[in-house]
C-alpha cells in the first residue's frame, strides 16, 4: 500500500509538471516566426491575412501607406510606412528579431516621419486582438520603386501574440 501511494504521488507530480503553462510563453501566442507580404489593402496579423483575404474590414490591424501617418513631414512617395489601425506603433532599436520576448507599451511613437519602413528595421504595433512585432525584409525605399508598386508592399517576418509577451 505504501508503494502504491508513493507511486501515485510521483505520477501526479510528473503529470502536473508537464501540464503547467509557462507564464512567459502564453498558450495562445506563437513563437513561430512567420512571413507575409503586407500592403495598402490591409493586414490581419492574428489570422495572417492580407487584402481580399480579410472578409471583415473591422479585422484589419493596419496597412502600408506612402506618406507619414503621424508627425511632422514625410512627403508623398518619399517612403513606405506602416499605419496601425490602433495608432500604436514604434521602431524597436535592435537587430536581433528572434530574441525579442516582450514589447514596451510606453514607447508608442508620436512622430514616425523620419523612420519609414526599411529592410532590416524591426517594429512593434498594437493589433485589434493583440500585439505584433515584425522585421522588414523588403520594401520599396526610393520614389521610383515606391511609384512602381501601387500597393506599397512590404515583405516581413512577424510574431503575433495576444499579450505583450512573445
Amino acid at each position: 500500500m505504501k508503494k502504491t501511494i508513493i507511486l501515485l504521488i510521483a505520477t501526479i507530480t510528473i503529470l502536473s509538471t508537464f501540464s503547467c503553462e509557462d507564464e512567459n510563453n502564453p498558450a495562445d501566442s506563437s513563437n513561430d516566426i512567420k512571413e507575409i507580404t503586407m500592403n495598402h489593402f490591409g493586414i490581419d496579423w492574428s489570422k495572417g491575412q492580407t487584402g481580399d483575404q480579410i472578409t471583415n474590414y473591422e479585422d484589419t490591424d493596419g496597412e502600408t501607406i506612402a506618406w507619414c501617418p503621424t508627425g511632422n513631414g514625410g512627403g508623398w512617395m518619399q517612403g513606405v510606412w506602416y499605419r496601425a489601425a490602433s495608432g500604436k506603433v514604434y521602431k524597436i532599436n535592435t537587430s536581433d528579431f528572434s530574441t525579442i520576448s516582450i514589447i514596451d507599451t510606453n514607447l508608442w511613437a508620436a512622430d514616425l516621419c523620419s523612420t519609414p519602413l526599411s529592410p532590416g528595421s524591426i517594429w512593434a504595433a498594437k493589433a485589434n486582438d493583440g500585439f505584433v512585432i515584425f522585421k522588414v525584409l523588403t520594401v520599396p525605399t526610393d520614389s521610383i520603386a515606391i511609384s512602381a508598386d501601387p500597393l506599397w508592399s512590404a515583405k516581413v517576418q512577424y510574431k503575433f501574440s495576444s499579450t505583450i509577451n512573445f
